[in-house]
């Protein structure tokens, strides 16, 4: 068990990683572009001046019908929770009479709220300007600033948008001649920009997890109390060796003389100035002292009358 988690939190790790990195690889280009602010201008492009992946901004005045709807979820294991509907709108960029370019059709992804809410109020200003040719539009609704990234026109999204502008009249060659060949997707600079920087420091997560449990196995291994087998060697039964490493004679586990020797009145050593302790001298028993004299002799147990004990 202890080794699948070992194995899990690797994997998650390296996953970290990983992620890490592709967030810096894939964001850093575009990060560096809205640092520089290199990117476009709607009006300053015509219909075939738009690169793929390109940053362009500008403001969208004249907003047709969504043609198109997408559908996002967000999912927490694997349950949906939310749900966002982000419409394509169908855009006319006007002949543009300081560069000579004819106008054109061109095809915005919104996902902002407040975008969407600008987009469509946009709608009927679009309508009487298109109806009343020669009169001034006196609506309130005020162009959309937008900060987007050019994007190829999904399949589906042209057949909605050639759908939408047939009427019977014009071929589907004539109305992709008046198209983008790029949509416009909106994004955010702000966040765009810093993307780089998150991507590292994801990157950053595992390896200084990985250097913070070195850190600590290291201080975990330098605190403990570490058992070694001193067992004994093959040369036990051998004679001690001192530190010279020479053979001493191993000390016998009794010695009158190694007593005597190193007994001493008052436990003081002869080279502090104390003298060795001398052995009594004469018998260990003295019959003297239990009341004889030099010559006694031990005297004979007094009678003890037994008669009447039942033995």
């Amino acid at each position: 068990m202890k080794h699948n988690i070992g194995v899990r939190l690797a994997l998650f790790k390296l996953l970290l990683l990983v992620m890490g990195i592709a967030m810096i690889a894939l964001s850093f280009g575009d990060a560096l572009a809205i640092w520089k602010k290199d990117f476009g201008k709607v009006y300053d492009k015509g219909r075939m001046d738009y690169q793929e992946d390109q940053l362009v901004t500008g403001k969208i005045e004249y907003v047709f019908d969504p043609i198109a709807t997408l559908e996002s979820s967000q999912k927490v294991y694997g349950i949906s929770v939310s749900k966002k509907m982000t419409p394509y709108y169908l855009c006319v960029i006007p002949y543009n009479e300081t560069t000579g370019k004819d106008g054109y059709y061109i095809i915005v992804h919104a996902t902002d709220d407040d975008t969407i809410k600008s987009m469509d109020s946009l709608i009927s200003h679009t309508y009487f300007a298109v109806e009343h040719p020669d009169e001034e539009v006196t609506s309130n609704a005020k162009p959309v600033a937008l900060e987007t990234k050019t994007r190829p026109i999904p399949d589906e999204v042209m057949d909605y948008a050639i759908e939408y502008m047939n009427n019977g009249q014009t071929s589907e060659a004539e109305i992709k001649s008046l198209m983008c060949d790029m949509m416009l997707e909106e994004i955010d600079y702000g966040t765009k920009k810093y993307e780089p920087l998150l991507g590292l420091l994801v990157a950053l997560i595992p390896v200084v997890w990985v250097l913070i449990s070195r850190k600590r196995a290291r201080a975990y291994k330098s605190s403990r109390t570490h058992y070694v087998n001193q067992g004994p060697r093959d040369d036990y039964n051998s004679a001690p060796v001192g530190r010279d490493g020479q053979p001493v004679q191993p000390m016998r586990r009794y010695s009158a003389d190694a007593y005597e020797a190193h007994t001493y009145a008052g436990g003081i050593s002869p080279q502090q100035g104390g003298i060795p302790q001398q052995p009594p001298t004469g018998r260990r028993y003295d019959p003297s002292a239990y009341g004889g004299n030099g010559d006694y002799q031990p005297g004979e147990m007094d009678s003890i009358d037994t008669t009447d004990l039942k033995l």
